[in-house]
């Protein structure tokens, strides 16, 4: 069984900014009772929301044992945070989501995923808003873990604790940012990116996407990548 994860932000929607990063400087300032300069907010594409919950923690000179106790905090306090500020108007679906979708689930031997850097809460809010929820099957979010690349493995598991039969080696993840592509790498996995985003689409190729598209409206692009890895898995059989 094949596996597709996609990541949430850049990727399947996009969140107007001002909001999102109030919620996020908010909830900060909450769990680690002191100002943050809008600076420490800056490359966050790609990151979970714990990492950076610990990164801006550690500038504050917080140490890792009570990094990791308050980190429950912070994700009572974002989750609220982001109901709070950010609302229905704030997210919107990025063009060909809205076909490929149904497109692909229509594969017998294929599961639809999302790993996000996303709370699993704020990430379930944000896919029921622009009503795609119901596609994916599996997911591993950003309350999971902080580190990116741990979160293959926990939707691997999670999967197979659902009784679907993916296979590791058949997992392709679906991103926008250099750091999906190279979580992908991290488990000698292939990445198809969009470059819809501020990353264009020759980093991405640099950092290693096997294919970049400018959008899901290319939907023969998408296609013809996901048909060359299913050959190539095939044949190495």
């Amino acid at each position: 069984m094949w596996l597709l994860l996609f990541d949430i932000d850049g990727t399947l929607l996009r969140l107007r900014r001002e909001p999102v990063r109030r919620a996020l400087q908010e909830a900060l300032q909450l769990t680690l009772r002191c100002p943050i300069p809008t600076e420490c907010l800056h490359d966050l594409a790609g990151k979970t929301d714990l990492q950076i919950f610990a990164e801006v923690a550690h500038r504050c000179g917080w140490s890792e044992p009570l990094i990791l106790r308050q980190m429950p905090f912070f994700v009572r306090a974002y989750t609220w945070l982001h109901r709070r500020w950010v609302t229905p108007r704030d997210v919107y679906l990025l063009p060909g989501v809205r076909a490929l979708l149904p497109a692909l689930q229509t594969l017998p031997t294929t599961v639809l995923g999302v790993l996000t850097g996303n709370l699993k809460s704020v990430a379930l809010w944000k896919l029921r808003q622009v009503g795609i929820a119901g596609f994916f099957q599996v997911g591993a979010f950003g309350s999971d873990h902080w580190e990116r690349t741990q979160l293959v493995r926990i939707a691997w598991e999670r999967a197979w604790g659902a009784g679907i039969a993916v296979e590791p080696r058949r997992t392709v993840l679906i991103g926008d940012s250099p750091r999906d592509v190279l979580c992908a790498r991290a488990w000698g996995l292939s990445c198809i990116a969009v470059s819809a985003g501020p990353v264009e689409a020759e980093a991405l190729r640099a950092y290693g996407a096997i294919t970049v598209l400018p959008n899901f409206l290319d939907i023969g692009g998408f296609w013809r990548a996901l048909h060359e890895l299913y050959a190539q898995a095939n044949h190495s059989y």
